[in-house]
């Protein structure tokens, strides 16, 4: 089990045509990692499918902190 917080992002990005879309998730420690990630590494056709929380010791049953996380336009 792991031993401190957890957070990991799912970001999608629809493909060409819109029909489908592609998928990439990312772990992070804080949620200030979780938000530099989003400012600075998403592309602008990117979109925040979900944001989800592991309390330390655990690994499963993740809390949705989706709507904490806000995108800023470039």
């Amino acid at each position: 089990m792991p031993e401190k917080d957890s957070y990991s992002i799912e970001v999608r990005e629809a493909t060409r045509g819109g029909d489908d879309y592609t998928e990439n998730s990312a772990d992070f420690d804080t949620p200030e990692e979780v938000q530099d990630f989003i400012d600075n590494d998403m592309h602008e056709d990117e979109h925040i499918h979900s944001v989800l929380f592991y309390p330390a010791g655990t690994n499963s049953n993740p809390r949705d902190v989706t709507r904490r996380f806000k995108r800023k336009r470039k």
